[in-house]
């Protein structure tokens, strides 16, 4: 029996030696893989075995704990939040409280002042209250004074207003006159003049007018009337606007005695300047050479111009002035000559009537004559001349305006 067995073991030795060739750990394939043995709870299971490659084994190591690594991180991120929360929550209730507790003080503290303001004006005596009421009335009458002063602003500046409306009025009526020779050239003086007399205002003002002008109503109704240093500080504005209006309103009237004194020097002109056309209508002959009217060979120098109109039309005097002839002329009929001053004169022929005499005085746009065809005429129409130092000039460059 006992050679039996050692037989047995002998025959069993080269089979324990090749199984632990096959399981030899230095392997080339056994490097590679590692094997896990899975042993079943119950007894009567099979034991299994499971080779897992090396790589994967390593990797799922590595990924599970790169998994615990993150959920623990993240489990401390959270408490580390979840502290700083309730840090902040008590905190913030803290400062509610702080908050709530300084309200109650300001609100004591603001009613211990009204009570204190209220004791303290209770305590002046009867002397200083009759001295801040007159104070008070002091304050009343400079504030009347100050809206006096404030209305005869307006009123200077109302008055400056209409002298300056009526300035450009009259420089306008001038200005339309300037085409006329003589008024021209005393517009360009009176021109001068009006900006020689400003000049010589602005300089003699002590305040620009940038500085003078800041004052306004609305500044005024805003003032503290209680502080006597802004009631000053307003009058003293109000008192500079006052002198400098004073100042325009002396200037407006200088300006306004200038233009008097030039349009008197125009007056000869603008009355006397025949401006106006004796009649209107159509010219049918103008003023120069042209073929005689008659039917004759050869031209003739027309000194003047035909004006073509029923018979029996009213003539007007292109200007004031005096009448130096009323009567007959040869080919020239019925004639009118009016004096106009500086050496002018106008003569109206053909004139079925004449309504004027010699030395009689004429203003612009009265009737002097009738239209007619005296003289040496081809039909009813008025033969209009202006003569300057007795040489005929063009008429029509004087004509400015045609009666209504």
């Amino acid at each position: 029996m006992f050679f039996k067995r050692k037989a047995q073991e002998a025959n069993a030795r080269p089979a324990v030696k090749k199984v632990s060739e096959l399981i030899n750990t230095k392997s080339h394939k056994q490097k590679k893989y590692i094997s896990l043995m899975l042993v079943p709870s119950y007894s009567t299971g099979k034991t299994r075995s499971l080779r897992v490659p090396r790589v994967v084994l390593h990797g799922l190591v590595i990924s599970v704990l790169a998994v615990s690594a993150v959920i623990t991180g993240v489990y401390l991120r959270s408490s580390y939040f979840e502290r700083m929360a309730s840090n902040l929550s008590d905190h913030l209730d803290e400062t509610q409280e702080a908050f709530y507790e300084f309200q109650q003080f300001s609100e004591q503290v603001q009613s211990d002042l009204i009570d204190a303001t209220t004791q303290m004006y209770e305590q002046l005596s009867e002397e200083q209250i009759r001295a801040q009421q007159e104070l008070d009335r002091q304050a009343r009458r400079h504030q009347y004074a100050l809206e006096d002063i404030w209305d005869h602003i307006d009123e200077l500046e109302r008055q400056i207003q209409a002298l300056d409306d009526e300035r450009l009025d009259l420089l306008d009526n001038l200005g339309v006159r300037s085409i006329i020779p003589p008024i021209a050239g005393l517009m360009r003086q009176l021109e001068d003049s009006q900006e020689a007399l400003r000049r010589t205002s602005e300089a003699n003002r002590k305040e620009s007018f940038e500085e003078i002008t800041t004052l306004t109503t609305p500044s005024i109704g805003l003032m503290g009337f209680g502080q006597h240093t802004t009631m000053g500080y307003a009058e003293d504005i109000m008192l500079d606007r006052l002198v400098f209006l004073k100042d325009e309103l002396a200037l407006q009237r200088k300006l306004l005695e200038d233009i008097e004194i030039h349009r008197q020097l125009m007056e000869p002109y603008l009355s006397n300047y025949p401006t106006l056309w004796p009649l209107n209508g159509p010219v049918s002959s103008g003023f120069g050479w042209r073929r005689n009217p008659m039917g004759g060979s050869g031209s003739e120098h027309h000194d003047g111009i035909d004006i073509p109109a029923p018979t029996g039309t009213p003539i007007r005097a292109a200007g004031g002035g005096t009448v130096i002839f009323s009567g007959w002329q040869n080919g020239y009929g019925n004639t009118v000559m009016i004096d106009h001053g500086n050496g002018m004169v106008t003569l109206y022929a053909h004139n079925t009537r004449n309504r004027v005499t010699v030395g009689q005085t004429i203003s612009r746009g009265e009737i002097i004559a009738y239209v007619g065809s005296t003289g040496r005429s081809t039909g009813p129409h008025l033969h209009f001349e202006v003569q300057i130092d007795g040489v005929a000039r063009n008429p029509v460059p004087f004509l400015l305006e045609r009666h209504s």
